[in-house]
């Protein structure tokens, strides 16, 4: 025991104070062993001639592995871009860019599930602004849960659908825009590309998932990816508020227009006459704001609200004039065109006709100046309060009878052959002169119609018959009427 062992080192003279303390660094191994961390199993790919089988012999390329997990990809949208998003502000993003990946490697259709919340925020801006249209009895959403659907390239990327592509959310089908047509052999139908409205199939609750299904065509040649943001919608008054907002072209760009192209130049085509409409090509109606792009050479404007309106539902943003490219960042509102507008003197104007000095006036119709009796007809409207002015129209209008029953007197009759026979010849097969007595009489006492040399008939169908005293001119067409 220890009480014996310590009895019997006393008995011997050993005591404790005499052993030395043992050094602390004599503890040591002696090459110590070392710990090779167990490697995981490496899960071997098959071969791309394995894997594939069906899709190879169908002769698709080889696609990606398949994944579970979302993938975001650092896409960016082109929200500034002109023609995709002028009508939206962009407040949040909801799901940031997700992509669309190959879930099924034994065919080509693809379908993917999104899940993705909506925060109490994000539901309080869409529920506070939501009214009911009266005119169609519908709910409006200003604020809009809004679908993009992008490629995963570098830079801003335009809206675009893949092909063959469809969507639901909760279980709901998605509008989709309609296919653009094409006689193109061998080619697949495409959408145009713009963002999609899903408000009215989402779950207003921040507790309740909305469940976002995508359908689209595997494509070898690009991938895509969709986004979900939250956005306010804007309307053509809007944004001619901020067109307003940005500055409004001076008139005096206006006037050295129209003096630079009623300039007297050295070219063969040189422009006489320099005119434009108070109408808008689109609408057909008086323009109320004056609107040309940066892109347009030429002078004629166009309604404001109706060339935004028709972009709002089927983007083009061409000039309805020149055809030419016009985005929303180049449009501009014209001053000179406003003031012409606003004056009274135009209030009754469609055409205007521009000055060499940069002035305008009205536009002379060429319809009412090759007819001098639209003219008179006018004349006679405007004088018809005014008794001097009724009888000086009055004379001038029996001057002008009595010209013209001379001039009927000294005009020969004229018969069509394409006209029956019935209607040409009377009972006894004598031609009847298709003017009336009067003008017959006086052609035949007109001394310029005996002078005139007789003209060769063709044989008539009919019996011969005693020929009227005054000649005859029979012509085969409208040519020989102008000649005669």
């Amino acid at each position: 025991s220890a009480s014996n062992s310590a009895s019997q080192m006393a008995a011997s003279g050993v005591s404790f104070s005499n052993i030395a303390p043992r050094p602390t660094n004599s503890l040591r191994l002696v090459n110590p062993p070392t710990i090779q961390p167990i490697a995981a199993p490496v899960q071997q790919r098959p071969p791309a001639a394995a894997m594939l089988g069906q899709l190879t012999a169908n002769g698709l390329p080889l696609p990606p592995a398949p994944s579970n997990l979302p993938h975001h990809p650092p896409v960016q949208a082109n929200n500034a871009d002109a023609n995709l998003m002028p009508f939206y502000d962009v407040l949040e993003t909801i799901m940031p860019p997700t992509s669309l990946q190959i879930t099924n490697l034994t065919q080509r259709a693809q379908e993917q599930h999104c899940v993705f919340y909506l925060t109490l925020q994000q539901v309080n801006q869409v529920t506070m602004n939501r009214y009911i249209n009266d005119s169609t009895n519908r709910i409006e959403y200003p604020v809009q849960v809004q679908l993009r659907c992008l490629k995963i390239q570098p830079g801003p990327q335009s809206d675009v659908f893949p092909t063959g592509v469809s969507c639901r959310v909760n279980k709901q089908p998605v509008t989709l825009p309609a296919v653009i047509p094409t006689n193109k052999p061998n080619a697949e139908p495409q959408r145009p590309g713009r963002p999609i409205n899903l408000t009215p199939l989402c779950r207003l609750s921040p507790k309740t998932p909305n469940l976002l299904q995508m359908g689209y065509n595997y494509d070898s040649t690009a991938s895509y990816c969709v986004q979900i943001c939250l956005v306010r919608a804007l309307t053509p008054i809007d944004l001619i508020d901020r067109i307003r907002d940005r500055g409004i072209r001076a008139a005096d760009f206006t006037r050295t227009m129209i003096r630079e192209k009623l300039s007297p130049s050295d070219c063969e085509l040189a422009v006489t006459e320099l005119v434009a409409s108070l109408k808008c090509p689109l609408g057909k109606m008086r323009m109320s704001t004056p609107m040309r792009s940066e892109a347009c050479s030429h002078v004629q404007c166009f309604d404001a609200y109706s060339y935004l309106a028709m972009n709002a539902k089927k983007p083009v943003w061409k000039c309805p004039f020149c055809d030419q490219p016009s985005p929303y960042g180049q449009l501009y509102i014209d001053a000179y065109f406003q003031e012409v507008l606003s004056s009274p003197t135009s209030s009754e104007l469609e055409r205007l006709q521009f000055l060499p000095d940069g002035s305008w006036s009205a536009a002379v119709d060429r319809d009412s100046a090759d007819h001098p009796a639209a003219d008179s007809g006018a004349a006679a409207k405007s004088t018809a309060s005014d008794p001097s002015a009724a009888s000086a129209s009055a004379t001038a209008a029996a001057g002008s009878e009595t010209q013209n029953g001379r001039a009927a007197a000294a005009t020969v009759n004229h018969f069509d052959l394409t006209e029956s026979d019935d209607e040409l010849t009377d009972g006894d097969g004598a031609a009847v002169a298709a003017a009336t007595p009067a003008a017959a009489a006086n052609a035949a006492a007109s001394p310029s119609n005996a002078q005139q040399p007789q003209q060769p008939q063709p044989p008539p169908p009919a019996p011969a018959a005693p020929r009227p005293s005054e000649p005859i001119v029979i012509s085969l067409d409208s040519s020989d009427d102008e000649n005669n």
